[in-house]
């Protein structure tokens, strides 16, 4: 009995870590709670079965793995109901409503107000605190905002009440920035200097840095420029003395933006260039620990692996010894017997290994797959947020010298068109990292969209797009999609630089597992003899090599060229 008190303890000590613990490492945590769990089921401890339920649903909602969230959180909330602990009852419904705002707004609503409910009906109000604040970012999703304010008053007060000054800071500000929203600054000032004050009574390092933060964002929002920069370099120095890397570079960010509204764009550059280089410190840190996660688990497979295939090879050696002492046909039909088993054991043991061969290999692909999805979001953040502010710094450029050099005011236009050229490739790109498969229906209207745009560039110039309605279902991998879209672009750019035609056309056609794209125009057309083909047609071979197809380019003088590509769909 001593004992189990004694793991009881423990139990309920691990199954109440602080919430900053819990999502500060899921893997760790993961095995942890998943020990915990086992501890509790031994023993037949409900209360900590119940807990260990809700910890392990927290830590797969952080590690994004919603279907085991959903399902442990259901065991959960179902546990407390049969122990009638309606306050953990509770907690967990606002909990899973909370978890689902991003993703389900009605279910997200539906269990939130359940939990509410049951909080409000057994008065608890600590629970209650918590459950109004996060209902009250849910009305401010929904851009409800009078509903938003009532939930973060209701909130608040209680916070005062039970002086809960950790919580009270929370609701203040998210009040606070409600108020900026509705143009209402000295009631929004007023709240923000209360939630700071109570963050440095109680010196919470964390809290004095995000205060500074919505400091800098409030002078910002009321164009007090010279307080919003103040602000956000008190912000930076606090962020970066505490290590607090997401808020500095959120800091960087926004100064840089105040920066450029003043048109001081060399800080506005540096202190940009600053945010980029946190984000990437904190995008290679976390790209390493999930590259040891990774090598982890692998190396762990491998040696159970190795040791399940150790004890079938020792059961193995241990039967046939055996079967060598025992009499003539007895020891035969026992051999039999037992070898037959032990075949089957072996072959299992083999099943088991191609299954988690094959659950390692999808889970690998699927981790890829989240590197590249990161890879190409960071593209658009970093790179795209670049290219923007080039253009932006080029267009304040051309207005400051409108009345110089035409040639200068030419050269700057065409060096931002150059980069408008650049970001439609990159978000091309993105598009195609972004899938694994390309439907043709896609890429369909991705062609759609490029021949109307060139149209609307190209005056005088008539464009025809066809394509086999059969191609609907069809999908093409990422490579041969972005492989074709680029050949049909280049080639209609090829045209439009040199060929000076009145019509240009594209047709699409499916024969035999082969699909078949023919550009045609009625330019002036080229000497095949003669000709040196430049990078233009080298490109375009290079792109059909990539796709183990074929491309004909024929041309005539006077009569126009066509480009034929054909390549077997894999």
């Amino acid at each position: 009995m001593a004992h189990n008190d004694g793991l009881i303890k423990q139990i309920d000590s691990i199954n109440n870590l602080s919430y900053q613990n819990k999502i500060a490492n899921t893997s760790n945590y993961l095995k942890i709670y998943q020990d915990n769990l086992s501890k509790a089921q031994k023993i037949n401890y409900k209360i900590g079965i119940a807990d260990s339920y809700y910890n392990l649903s927290l830590i797969y909602y952080f590690q994004g793995k919603y279907d085991l969230n959903t399902k442990y959180m259901l065991k959960a909330t179902r546990l407390y109901q049969q122990l009638k602990l309606k306050n953990k009852q509770a907690n967990s419904y606002a909990e899973y409503g909370y978890q689902l705002k991003r993703r389900d707004m009605n279910s997200a609503v539906k269990y939130m107000n359940k939990g509410m409910r049951l909080a409000e009906s057994i008065k608890d109000e600590f629970s209650l605190s918590g459950i109004y604040d996060n209902y009250g970012v849910l009305k401010e999703m929904q851009n409800q905002l009078d509903s938003a304010l009532f939930f973060y008053n209701k909130s608040l007060k209680l916070k005062e009440k039970l002086k809960d000054n950790h919580g009270i800071p929370y609701s203040a500000n998210k009040i606070a920035l409600v108020k900026l929203i509705q143009n209402k600054p000295l009631e929004a000032k007023t709240l923000l200097d209360y939630a700071y004050k109570v963050r440095k009574e109680i010196q919470d390092v964390y809290g004095i840095a995000e205060n500074l933060n919505y400091y800098g964002f409030y002078f910002k929002q009321i164009n007090d420029d010279e307080k919003s920069i103040s602000y956000f370099n008190q912000a930076i120095e606090w962020s970066k003395k505490h290590n607090f890397l997401y808020l500095t570079q959120d800091n960087y960010k926004e100064l840089s933006g105040v920066y450029e509204r003043n048109e001081d764009f060399r800080k506005a550059l540096e202190t940009f260039k600053s945010h980029v280089e946190v984000k990437d410190s904190i995008f290679n840190s976390e790209v390493r620990n999930k590259q040891s996660e990774l090598d982890i688990e692998y190396e762990t497979e491998q040696k159970e692996r190795e040791i399940l295939i150790q004890k079938a090879k020792l059961a193995e050696k241990n039967l046939w010894i055996l079967g060598g002492f025992s009499l003539a046909i007895i020891a035969i039909l026992l051999g039999f017997l037992f070898y037959s088993k032990q075949k089957q054991k072996t072959v299992q043991l083999q099943k088991e290994n191609e299954l988690k061969d094959a659950l390692l290999k999808i889970e690998t692909q699927n981790k890829l797959q989240e590197q590249r999805l990161r890879i190409s979001r960071d593209l658009h953040d970093n790179i795209g947020s670049q290219l923007t502010f080039i253009i932006s710094t080029i267009d304040n450029l051309k207005y400051g010298l409108k009345d110089q050099d035409e040639k200068i005011i030419n050269k700057l236009t065409s060096l931002s068109g150059f980069t408008k050229e650049t970001i439609a490739e990159l978000r091309d790109t993105i598009w195609a990292m972004n899938k694994d498969e390309i439907s043709f229906e896609d890429l369909k209207v991705r062609i759609s969209n490029f021949i109307e745009n060139a149209q609307i560039a190209s005056n005088g110039i008539d464009f025809e797009f066809n394509c086999q309605e059969e191609f609907a279902p069809i999908s093409l991998s990422s490579l041969e999609g972005i492989n074709s879209y680029r050949i049909i672009q280049e080639s209609i750019n090829n045209a439009l630089k040199h060929a000076k035609p009145t019509k240009v056309s594209v047709e699409v056609l499916f024969q035999n597992q082969f699909i078949e794209i023919i550009i045609k125009d009625n330019g002036i057309g080229f000497d095949e003899a003669t000709t040196n083909f430049g990078n233009g047609i080298n490109n375009l071979k290079k792109r059909t090599k990539e796709l183990n197809g074929e491309i004909v380019v024929t041309s005539q003088l006077e009569k126009g060229t066509t480009i034929v590509l054909k390549f077997k769909k894999k």
